[in-house]
């Protein structure tokens, strides 16, 4: 495993020390009871401080607008466990739980393993975000760059075809996680159906556009010319073809 923690605990999510987790930012006795029953019923046990995000005296996967994410045991699985916050612009889990059944049906995203009205119960995806592996490599790993980096907008790609728009991928930092070699999209509370795809456009740009991460890979794979890669992305989001995806590719040099 690998986070800022030094010590990793474990807490029943019956402790006193579990529950401001489970009921948070606003605790309420009678929701917190709530919860734990919710919680019992998808056959959590015991709630594990760690993560690489400081909260409190504990440790968390992660903290965002509608909830926290934590390390959490069911039965002798661990599983990554999505806490709505109780001051969420959300009544339920439901629809954030159906965004990540659509996407695990293309083969995208942490496994969606159960939910509840405030929890989302989830694969466990531990490793390095995408843009903190890109720092670490060297010149030489050129293929395995070419591997991840034509695999994530495969994936992008996946999702722009089934009508599913991720909404996040801008933010490249913290929404693809590096798993065992290979990248994983997470944090779908964003994601709609409802409005127009732009996953492949928008995380080509983040790669192959944003001068944070551009300037790293420039120095690995060989230049691209960035005017033709944007007509591209102009033309792919017009027409969402194989021909203007392949294109993209291509001109990214990834095929």
């Amino acid at each position: 495993m690998i986070g800022l923690t030094e010590e990793i605990i474990e807490y029943s999510i019956k402790s006193n020390e579990a529950q401001p987790l489970l009921c948070w930012p606003i605790y309420d006795d009678d929701e917190a009871k709530k919860r734990l029953v919710e919680l019992q019923g998808l056959g959590v046990t015991t709630i594990t401080s760690y993560g690489k995000l400081r909260f409190g005296n504990k440790w968390v996967l992660g903290k965002g607008h509608t909830g926290l994410v934590v390390l959490a045991n069911r039965g002798k699985t661990k599983v990554a466990l999505k806490i709505r916050r109780t001051d969420a612009n959300r009544e339920t889990m439901e629809d954030e739980a159906n965004m990540l059944k659509l996407a695990n049906s293309i083969g995208v995203a942490p496994k969606l393993l159960g939910f509840s009205d405030n929890f989302l119960l989830m694969e466990w995806i531990d490793g390095p975000y995408l843009r903190d592996w890109i720092t670490s490599l060297k010149s030489g790993d050129v293929s395995e760059l070419r591997k991840i980096l034509k695999s994530v907008l495969f994936q992008a790609r996946g999702l722009d075809s089934i009508g599913l728009d991720h909404g996040e991928l801008v933010r490249l930092r913290r929404h693809i996680i590096l798993s065992n070699g290979h990248p994983v999209f997470i944090d779908f509370e964003s994601a709609s159906i409802r409005r127009r795809v732009a996953n492949l456009t928008t995380v080509t740009q983040s790669i192959f556009l944003n001068r944070s991460v551009s300037s790293i890979i420039g120095k690995i794979l060989p230049a691209w010319d960035e005017e033709k890669l944007l007509e591209a992305l102009k033309m792919y989001s017009v027409d969402k073809s194989e021909r203007s995806f392949y294109e993209i590719l291509k001109i990214s040099g990834l095929f």
